[in-house]
């Protein structure tokens, strides 16, 4: 039996010689030019550290490296002429490139993360969870296993071997995609933004990608296992033959029985009676183990993977080999589970229509009543869009909002805007009172801060005459009835007053002057002289008396007090 010194390059052509001519170094070139390019596209989202970085473009970078990462799993070839292992030369060079750039990454993230983590026990514990990790992750076992170990195996001793680098091979890829399904696995936890139907159209799309992605996987190692599986008959068949020895190098198959490998593990018909090749056999029938097309490979095999995983291995034979059952029970866990993840998603977000739906029925229910409290408080253009935005985001969070006045709305997430609005209405109003004249725009800011919206049904008192003047307070919606005394007729006088924006209608001024004093008796608080009643619903703004000797006192200057003698204790604290 002839030496032969060949290497696999297509499964249609003539093996070629070693020897490499100027069209391979040409071919090589060219392969080096195009993986280059793609580098320095990627290299930015791919290099640095990942940890301050925004979640989408983690997962972006994530996802390059779960892309690229199966490169290396289709580099092996098998010459069936002579049953040997060769690689692919110019797959070989553009995984080497990537993952060169990749393991770049992981380094220059262990060296960021221990050079600037804290010392604390915690955070000492996060870095060296997230070292190991990213340690495991680039350790260069796709390297050893497919460029050196299983062109080169020797012995019946290697097949243990073999079995034992994969186990390592599938443990770092699970630690290269952990970044990926922690940012996924917040990604679908994530409740602030549930009810955007563009966040749930999104996570829908990153679910799918997700299948497709394991579905490219299983694929690549579905190509290396069944390229291991008929390794493993050669060294059946070598065993059975005690005068052959098992070697996967074209280099020794001068030391081979090809004719008993041939014959011991026949493909093309198979004989399940010799060899089972189980789920393997299809790829091996396909030929594409000896052809070095590889985009016919990389859709041929996640093609297989995406069949499989979307049928949750249900359609796949397997035959009695124990890592086989293995690799078709965890294809099926994992359809069930990213199946479940999908359709997680999709249910949410379809829950997620049918609530915007409720919201905008319930916006059209209540914006008429918005718009005629917008007309009514006469707000600038900016102000009614503020308001408006407002109603969006709190039917959102909440759909049994009950609309009382412009400030139930106003939550205390919105004080803020609350505040804007207040000074909207009534900051020029305050400017004209006496006693409050000539005051800075801080002044008049903080009282409409502590104003305080009120509703009044009909027929309740708002205050009454004779009895202490505890706030002062604007109208701003319905009507009252004033008076002046308690009884009718000529003794007394009674009138009745429509609220009109354009006049001044600050009930309780009496306190601006108390609130210059020095005294923070309440019991010293002034006597109303007038009864005001509602006469129909009302809606005021009062300002209570204590909070009013607060912001006096915080502004001593702009009241032309001597703070130094100043000392209130209102329930706010003490004011000095």
């Amino acid at each position: 039996m002839e030496r032969s010194d060949q290497s696999v390059e297509t499964s249609d052509q003539p093996i070629k010689p070693e020897n490499s001519t100027s069209e391979d170094l040409e071919d090589d070139d060219s392969c080096i030019t195009v993986a280059l390019t793609v580098l320095g596209s990627i290299c930015v989202a791919w290099i640095f550290p990942v940890e301050p970085l925004n979640p989408m473009f983690l997962r972006l970078a994530s996802i390059i490296h779960i892309l690229l990462d199966p490169l290396f799993l289709y580099v092996p070839l098998i010459n069936e002429d002579i049953k040997c292992v060769t690689v692919d030369n110019r797959l070989k060079i553009a995984a080497l490139v990537l993952r060169s750039v990749s393991d770049l990454r992981y380094l220059v993230g262990i060296i960021v993360r221990i050079k600037d983590g804290k010392r604390d026990f915690q955070s000492l514990k996060k870095i060296a969870k997230s070292t190991a990790v990213d340690t495991v992750s680039l350790l260069p076992i796709p390297q050893v296993l497919v460029l050196s170990f299983l062109p080169n195996m020797r012995g019946f001793g290697s097949l243990k071997i073999m079995k034992f680098l994969n186990s390592l091979i599938v443990l770092q890829y699970l630690a290269r995609a952990y970044p990926l399904y922690r940012l996924y696995k917040a990604g679908n936890g994530e409740r602030k933004n549930q009810k955007r139907l563009r966040y749930r159209r999104l996570m829908i799309l990153s679910n799918l990608l997700a299948f497709l992605l394991a579905s490219h996987v299983l694929g690549a190692f579905w190509y290396l296992f069944s390229i291991q599986r008929e390794i493993d008959c050669w060294g059946y068949a070598g065993r059975s033959d005690n005068r052959s020895e098992f070697s996967t190098s074209c280099d020794e198959s001068g030391l081979k029985n090809v004719t008993l490998l041939h014959n011991l593990c026949p493909i093309n018909p198979p004989d399940a009676t010799k060899f089972d090749f189980g789920i393997f056999l299809y790829a091996l029938q396909s030929g594409m183990q000896g052809s070095t097309n590889f985009p016919q490979k990389l859709f041929q095999c996640f093609s297989w993977g995406l069949r499989n995983l979307s049928s949750f291995a249900s359609n796949l034979n397997g035959s009695t080999y124990g890592w086989e059952n293995f690799f078709v029970v965890f294809i099926s866990l994992s359809g069930l589970v990213l199946f479940m993840y999908l359709l997680g998603t999709v249910q949410t977000y379809m829950q997620g229509t049918d609530i915007l739906d409720s919201i905008r029925e319930k916006t059209e229910t209540i914006k008429p009543k918005i718009q005629r409290m917008l007309h009514e408080y006469a707000l600038p253009e900016e102000m009614k869009s503020k308001v408006k935005q407002v109603v969006k985001t709190r039917l959102e969070n909440d759909e049994d909002l009950v609309v009382e006045n412009m400030f139930s709305i106003l939550s205390l997430d919105y004080s803020k805007v609350a505040t804007d609005i207040k000074s909207s209405l009534f900051m020029d109003k305050l400017k004209k009172v006496d006693g409050l004249q000539d005051k800075g725009d801080e002044v008049y800011r903080c009282i409409c801060e502590y104003l305080e919206p009120m509703i009044y049904e009909k027929g309740r008192y708002i205050i009454r005459r004779g009895e202490p003047l505890d706030m002062m307070f604007f109208v701003t919606r319905g009507t009252v009835l004033t008076f002046s005394s308690n009884n009718g007729g000529s003794n007394g006088s009674s009138g009745t007053v429509q609220f009109e924006k354009e006049k001044d209608d600050l009930y309780g001024k009496e306190l601006i002057t108390w609130a210059k004093g020095p005294s923070s008796e309440l019991s010293n608080l002034p006597i109303s002289a007038i009864t005001v009643k509602c006469y129909k619903k009302v809606e005021v703004f009062a300002l209570h008396a204590t909070d009013l000797k607060f912001i006096v006192s915080k502004f001593p200057s702009q009241f032309n007090m001597d703070r130094t003698l100043i000392t209130i204790a209102v329930d706010n604290g003490t004011v000095n």
